[in-house]
């Protein structure tokens, strides 16, 4: 917050567009067609990626075949997003 004299006048100012946990992860959702991404969603359709679910290199010789390693690293990608979100949903009030 900030507090100027104008005039003789006290005004407090707040940024209201401070960037807050809450508000970059409010809509998380992972991207399962074509991407390994976890992108947040903003209301008027435009995203932001949050972070890129890795480890290709290894889960390729943890499976059978490639289908299935596939499978799973969205499974993966899934559960972060939901984890976020329920997160989200438990520790701060969104508005």
């Amino acid at each position: 917050m900030c507090i100027l004299n104008l005039n003789n006048t006290t005004t407090k100012l707040t940024n209201q567009n401070k960037m807050t946990i809450e508000k970059w992860l409010s809509n998380v959702e992972y991207d399962k067609f074509g991407g390994t991404y976890i992108w947040n969603k903003e209301k008027y359709g435009s995203v932001e990626m949050v972070a890129e679910i890795r480890g290709w290199g290894s889960l390729q010789h943890e499976f059978k075949n490639q289908k299935e390693a596939e499978e799973f690293q969205d499974q993966v990608g899934e559960f972060i997003a939901q984890a976020i979100k329920e997160k989200i949903e438990r520790d701060f009030k969104i508005e």
